[in-house]
């Protein structure tokens, strides 16, 4: 502990005053937004019943155990494994058919990735559940008329949330790829055909291997981000009777009047160990990624692969995955205006009862102003505190710069309901009166997405010379001013577009809005979810159109700002934010 300290202190007098000051104050911010939830997470699964008595107890681990952990880790599992083998085929094909190859339409790719990540999840999955879930939905019976079959497609079984996952998650591996693919030399694959190579056989003795580095971090991430979804495992995976792990602690918390909140917390810690050591192994195999480098310059080939006939193949598949994006939510829309869900298409079958319901429904205009507030004070904060964590870690020097980067990215491995859970703990024993207040899940939803903020900024920092702010102070100005009046300015897009990407992000937010939200204070995400529950589906398609819209016109704004070909249009999520 002295060690630290007086690593710490050397950390501080490494930098200028203000710096100094501003880095201890971001650090302080930070520490206060992730430690105390997460230790009281792992406290609270040693502890039985409502409080946080000292009193220790096993009995959390042994609920789990007994609720059957070894199928939820199987299952869990499979499920995580399943749909990134989807995601990484359909998205390496998608990202290599768009920078690599001659096939038709190729910016269909751009407009498939930045819808994967403009429409709600949510809404996406309801749309699918009305249209064929439990195999009676309303695209069975368009099938059964149009081909006079008893076709059914049931998506609420294990294999139709593992499709539905990785078709979700093909943006991120497109945004992956995409930029190791224009930056890759392709001379290397060019000599290897002159001395005879396929092209089956160049791709795997030559560009796989050179691709090995992106393509090992691209199955971690997507395998963490399938283990950390929330959507599809509680609205696909409860009707399936199947055990996930974010599912099992949403029903420890909501299945019965007193919450359970050892064995939540007890699938808590174990989830964040997994994920953990997933990271861990990624790093192990991603550490010597200099044996990968490759030198390029003027005379790097710009090589096309022609695709001959088959050009329009790609062209196919992202029509495919572009309807699975679109189809369920245009239906969503149109069901809105419907009188009853599956009613013919007719002069007479279109209302707008079903929006006068929604208004009056209880707790709709409180859900549409919580929620703007909420996602306002998230997107500024996250903005503002990513700006100046980036900064410090940046242009600091030391351990104190090194921890305001460490402490940024730990939410990075925490699923939004195990941070929700953690920061419902911490509000509820807090002495500080924040539990069920806007404040609380603004702040929640702050420290989930600074890691993504500082994948965005921080870049952009980087990519800045450090010389102009040493003229500017060696000219007396402030750090105050070096900070707002120099660096802002400069990385002013890359702030905005990650203002823009957490206000509709935190739109529909589902995962940590589930655990923190109180009758007081709802949202329109969890309002949808409480509708589908107990309410009428013409009235959920209503307020899945209205998400539907919104986020649609807000993601069209913030790609506006952030631009159509950009390599990393957006900060990749780790977590479930859809």
């Amino acid at each position: 502990m002295n060690g630290l300290m007086q690593r710490l202190r050397a950390g501080v007098k490494q930098v200028h005053g203000t710096e100094a000051v501003l880095a201890v104050v971001v650090l302080l911010v930070l520490v206060y937004l992730t430690i105390p939830p997460l230790f009281l997470m792992f406290w609270k699964s040693f502890v039985s019943g409502i409080s946080l008595g000292t009193h220790f107890s096993l009995n959390g681990y042994r609920s789990m155990i007994e609720n059957g952990l070894s199928a939820t880790v199987v299952q869990t599992l499979e499920f995580a494994l399943g749909s990134t083998i989807v995601t990484l085929v359909i998205g390496s094909i998608i990202a290599w058919s768009t920078i690599r190859t001659d096939s038709a339409m190729r910016w269909l790719g751009y407009v498939v990735a930045f819808l994967g990540f403009a429409v709600p999840g949510l809404v996406n999955i309801i749309g699918w559940i009305i249209l064929f879930g439990n195999g009676s939905g309303v695209g069975d019976l368009w099938l059964r008329h149009l081909t006079g079959l008893h076709l059914a497609f049931n998506i609420e079984t294990l294999p139709g949330m593992i499709v539905m996952e990785g078709l979700l998650n093909v943006p991120v591996v497109f945004f992956l790829l995409i930029g190791p693919l224009r930056s890759f030399n392709a001379s290397f694959e060019e000599a290897a055909q002159v001395h005879g190579g396929r092209g089956i056989t160049v791709m795997r003795k030559v560009t796989i291997p050179l691709l090995k580095p992106v393509l090992l971090s691209a199955v971690i991430l997507i395998a963490i981000r399938a283990i950390q979804s929330f959507e599809v495992p509680v609205l696909l995976g409860t009707p399936a009777r199947t055990s996930i792990f974010t599912a099992e602690i949403y029903q420890s918390i909501h299945s019965s009047i007193i919450p359970d909140y050892s064995t939540a917390a007890a699938f808590g810690v174990v989830l964040v160990a997994g994920l953990i050591v997933l990271l861990m192994i990624e790093t192990r195999f991603t550490k010597g990624t200099k044996r990968f480098e490759v030198i390029s310059g003027r005379g790097t080939v710009d090589r096309t692969t022609r695709l001959g006939r088959f050009r329009w193949l790609p062209t196919i598949l992202n029509l495919i995955i572009l309807a699975f994006f679109l189809l369920p939510c245009f239906y969503v829309v149109l069901a809105s205006f419907q009188k009853r869900i599956g009613a013919s298409i007719g002069a007479g079958s279109f209302t707008l009862s079903n929006y006068a319901t929604l208004l009056h429904t209880s707790g709709f205009m409180t859900a549409i102003r919580d929620t703007v507030e909420v996602a306002l004070l998230a997107a500024i904060a996250t903005a503002l505190l990513t700006l100046l964590a980036s900064w410090v870690s940046v242009r600091g020097k030391g351990t104190l710069a090194r921890l305001v980067n460490f402490m940024a990215n730990i939410p990075l491995v925490i699923p939004g309901i195990v941070m929700g859970f953690g920061f419902l703990l911490f509000y509820l024993y807090s002495p500080v009166p924040l539990f069920g207040t806007l404040l609380a899940i603004g702040l929640a939803f702050v420290a989930m997405f600074v890691p993504y903020g500082i994948r965005y900024v921080r870049p952009a920092l980087i990519g800045i010379s450090g010389e102009l702010e040493e003229a500017a102070r060696i000219s007396g100005a402030s750090g105050r001013h070096i900070l707002f009046k120099i660096v802002l300015p400069l990385v002013k897009s890359s702030v905005t577009g990650t203002s823009l990407y957490v206000f509709f992000t935190s739109f529909r937010e589902l995962a940590m809005a589930s655990i923190l939200v109180t009758a007081a204070t709802p949202l329109l995400s969890t309002l949808l979810l409480d509708q589908l529950v107990n309410g009428d589906l013409t009235v959920v398609s209503a307020l899945g159109a209205l998400i539907f819209i919104v986020s649609a016109l807000v993601g069209l704004l913030a790609f506006r700002f952030i631009g159509f070909q950009r390599v990393s249009p957006v900060p990749v999520p780790m977590g479930d934010a859809s």
